[in-house]
């Protein structure tokens, strides 16, 4: 009976766009997944095997990696979705992308309406290793080539303001560029950086700015192309740049400045790339 319970329950909550997992703790979890096995993808790259697997009416995912038929990586979830390559296509997902040894890329997405994306890189050489775990939040992390070296960057658009203020299809987002340096993956601030615009552009800005700010008793306040350019310049390493063109901007008599960067700091400060971006500038 508790079983049908918590099914009826994960049911409802797929609905509307939630996830499972909080619900369940890990042995029940580990219970759910386990029953009704059946096997999705399977591959075979010399001496690996990739097992994509389901239980439950595919409400629960399973993804194993296996080396000499010994397991070397396994993971699970309720609601967990795995996909082979860099999106949902499962076509692509080996990869060079560290300059040696060949890669498996796999997609994990968590469900839901929105979030979370991530992509799991293994190095399937002589020794295996996982290299990375990128998160991607609402969207997909990217592999790109910038500098044609012969090793990959990683595009990610960091929805750290998901949400904040406003609906998520007007929420600002940003570019972060990840570099495989030192046998992982970190924000590389060199593809990421640029100029800080002339005097003439920026105080181009301020008449739409100083617009926008008055429309207070609009939904999405302040309005998100304001919140945009904020993110575009503070993301390019022009944050100073930024909040002296906030300040610039803010009619006197508009109130709210002060709450609004309160939370724009507080959402930097949870963003999972940019206390890093800021500390290599």
């Amino acid at each position: 009976m508790r079983n049908k319970i918590g099914l009826f329950i994960s049911l409802l909550l797929a609905t509307f766009g939630f996830s499972r997992v909080a619900l369940a703790d890990k042995t029940n979890e580990a219970e759910f997944c386990s029953k009704g096995i059946e096997q999705m993808i399977e591959k075979k790259i010399g001496d690996y095997r990739i097992i994509i697997s389901y239980a439950n009416d595919r409400m629960c995912q399973r993804f194993d990696l296996l080396k000499r038929e010994q397991i070397v990586f396994h993971e699970e979830g309720i609601d967990n979705h795995y996909f082979l390559g860099g999106d949902d296509s499962n076509k692509h997902f080996l990869r060079k992308l560290t300059g040696h040894s060949t890669q498996l890329v796999v997609k994990r997405w968590t469900g839901g309406a929105h979030c979370c994306t991530s992509l799991l890189i293994f190095d399937l050489g002589r020794e295996f290793r996982k290299i990375a775990e990128i998160y991607g939040g609402n969207f997909d992390p990217k592999i790109i080539y910038l500098d044609h070296d012969g090793i990959s960057e990683i595009r990610i658009m960091d929805d750290f303001l998901a949400y904040r203020f406003s609906s998520f299809a007007y929420s600002a987002t940003a570019d972060v560029v990840l570099r495989y340096t030192n046998g992982h993956y970190s924000v590389a601030p060199e593809f990421m950086k640029k100029p800080v615009p002339s005097q003439r552009a920026l105080d181009a800005k301020i008449p739409l700015w100083e617009k926008l700010l008055r429309k207070k008793n609009a939904s999405d306040w302040p309005a998100p192309p304001l919140i945009q350019t904020l993110t575009d310049l503070i993301y390019t390493g022009n944050k100073k740049v930024a909040f002296d063109l906030l300040d610039r901007a803010w009619p006197a008599d508009v109130a709210g400045k002060a709450d609004f960067l309160k939370s724009y700091q507080e959402a930097l400060n949870e963003s999972k790339y940019y206390a890093e971006f800021e500390r290599k500038l």
